[in-house]
């Protein structure tokens, strides 16, 4: 953390006030010209008071609390900046400056914030021993994790002579985890797909004790017909089965272009569209692991398997955190290693450029 900085004038200096009283006091010796020391004796009265005051106002304080650490984008988060002035002193010119990353913007509820690029500063005026609470807004215009770059209070005495900077632990600033937009998706049908209730792999297909009920033939196979139904009603019909749960998924995030060598200009679609996969999946009950065509310290950037709205949670903590610093692999060995280490049974949904010597797998954008 920065130390506190002190601004002064020149002329307030403690070796020009020490040079000042010398002087006084050789023009009163050998001069004794009173307008003079009168002169001088009001200048070292009004330095001495600056640094005194100053001192004594360099007591206040902030502290910042944070409503929000999780927003969607566009999303609008809150936190309060309370300052603090224990003294019996009124402070009159004191501001509290923030500078933010560019992708916050913030608003004050009770009045408009000087800006400057992506500074922020607030001017006030304390009485003594007086809390004044500020609320601030914040809209967030881009996922990540987003914080304050550095905050101050900056504080002067009334002769505007000296100046203090008083900086706020970067530990005290606040942090936003900026989550990405979801984008409504509907997952591809597939063969295993019956009138809406899926097979399951640990659960037999044709279990005849887990039968609900009739459905329209929709090209089943043969022992799915029911004869029973097909004979009353004279239209063919299949045997409905009772819902089960262990429907599984595996969703892949592929980043690179279809050279395989460069990256996609569309990565913020493809991360939206991630988020409404997972999302629908959990909808739907089902169980499902994530990877990300990305390098991590222990290989290939991965979610293991999960449900419920944990995985959600772990899933939109992941894709906010991806950035265009993130090194990927080729094509062919992430889907190579994920296809090779995902859990079994579970059905591949590829976002992004598909595998090229695979399949059995769901494209939902190429």
């Amino acid at each position: 953390m920065k130390e506190k900085l002190i601004m002064k004038r020149p002329f307030v200096e403690t070796y020009v006030a020490g040079v000042v009283v010398f002087i006084t006091i050789l023009m009163w010796l050998f001069v004794q010209h009173f307008f003079l020391f009168v002169l001088a004796f009001f200048y070292l009265l009004m330095v001495s008071f600056s640094h005194w005051y100053v001192q004594k106002a360099s007591q206040i304080y902030c502290e910042i609390t944070q409503q929000h650490e999780r927003l969607f984008i566009d999303e609008t988060g809150h936190c309060r900046v309370r300052i603090v002035n224990p003294t019996k002193l009124p402070i009159f010119e004191v501001a509290f400056r923030f500078r933010s990353d560019e992708q916050m913007k913030w608003e004050w509820s009770e009045g408009e914030l000087e800006q400057a690029v992506h500074s922020y500063r607030i001017l006030l005026q304390l009485k003594k021993q007086e809390t004044l609470d500020i609320d601030l807004h914040v809209s967030a215009q881009q996922r990540g994790l987003h914080s304050w770059q550095e905050a101050e209070i900056i504080l002067s005495d009334p002769f505007h002579l000296i100046t203090i900077h008083i900086p706020i632990r970067k530990e005290n600033m606040p942090c936003f985890r900026i989550y990405p937009r979801i984008v409504k998706v509907n997952i591809p049908e597939t063969n295993s797909w019956k009138h809406g209730f899926r097979t399951a792999a640990v659960s037999p297909l044709y279990d005849e004790t887990k039968i609900i009920g009739v459905k329209a033939y929709e090209q089943e196979s043969f022992r799915a017909i029911h004869w029973g139904a097909t004979a009353k009603t004279g239209v063919l019909s299949a045997k409905k089965y009772e819902y089960t749960q262990g429907d599984r998924y595996a969703v892949y995030l592929n980043v690179l272009g279809s050279t395989g060598y460069t990256l996609r200009t569309d990565i913020e679609y493809l991360i939206e569209v991630t988020a409404g996969v997972c999302r629908e999946l959990i909808a739907q009950d089902c169980s499902f692991e994530l990877w990300v065509n990305s390098m991590c310290e222990n290989g290939i950037v991965h979610i293991t398997a999960g449900k419920y709205r944990k995985q959600l949670h772990k899933t939109l903590q992941l894709l906010s955190s991806l950035t265009d610093r993130d090194v990927p692999l080729s094509s062919s060995f992430f889907y190579q290693t994920g296809f090779r280490q995902q859990e079994a049974g579970a059905i591949p949904i590829i976002i992004g450029n598909p595998p090229e010597k695979h399949g059995g797998w769901l494209q939902v954008v190429k």
